[in-house]
């Protein structure tokens, strides 16, 4: 198989884990009110939010994997800065994107599950939260926020290299590529909710065009070298 078909099936992947783990994430737990006492995931069903934080680990192993790929099969020769920055983004975002799944698998083994009828003032009142669940909480936040900006980053990086490699395809998305990276590093402004929405199912958009495009072979994903300057004598 070729590298771009692979990286677009890992693309592929990485959609398909980070559906599952937010559609697992929102059926199986709630942030707390702003007045709980309580600082970490009100968790529904342990299963479901362990199946949201195994699915967030295997997002990031794909993007990881994906990052590698295009560092090793997929770079132009010389490599340009452009595609080495993008690739050097996307595998960090993998790497703390995992890093965030793996915080909430710890998090629904410790935390626990709300009884049917039972209320949250119940658990406050009831629950003693180890020291080191909170911390463990803050970091499975920052983790995924920092995850999703690298790969907001990542997406404004790639625009120059979409653009170089040509077909319409690229080339007609490589403006909307920038505008959902940029939209998506507004995931640290707590306000802008309704722009986390937009720009999370953008980004899953992003990984199914692209991905699927790559996986049929639309686009060769390889960036060609650049031109030598013409020397004047």
């Amino acid at each position: 198989m070729s590298p771009a078909r692979t990286a677009g099936l890992l693309l592929l992947l990485t959609a398909l884990a980070t559906g599952v783990s937010v559609v697992a994430r929102l059926s199986g737990s709630q942030e707390p009110p702003p007045d709980s006492t309580l600082y970490v995931p009100v968790i529904l069903d342990t299963n479901l939010y362990a199946v949201a934080g195994a699915a967030r680990v295997v997002s990031g192993l794909a993007l990881l994997a994906l990052g590698v790929l295009c560092w090793r099969r997929m770079m132009p020769p010389g490599g340009a800065a452009a595609m080495r920055a993008a690739t050097a983004l996307l595998g960090m975002s993998g790497i703390v994107t995992a890093a965030s799944g793996g915080c909430m698998l710890a998090l629904a083994a410790a935390v626990p599950e709300i009884a049917a009828g039972s209320s949250l003032a119940s658990l406050a009142a009831t629950w003693d939260v180890p020291g080191w669940v909170e911390p463990l909480n803050e970091a499975r936040s920052i983790t995924g926020k920092a995850g999703f900006t690298l790969a907001g980053l990542g997406l404004v990086a790639l625009v120059p290299a979409q653009w170089r490699i040509g077909g319409r395809l690229l080339q007609t998305g490589a403006v909307a590529s920038a505008a959902i990276g940029i939209a998506m590093l507004f995931i640290w402004v707590d306000a802008a909710t309704v722009m986390h929405r937009i720009s999370g199912i953008s980004f899953l958009f992003w990984l199914i065009v692209y991905g699927g495009g790559l996986a049929i072979g639309l686009t060769s994903g390889r960036m060609p070298p650049a031109k030598a300057p013409a020397v004047v004598p």
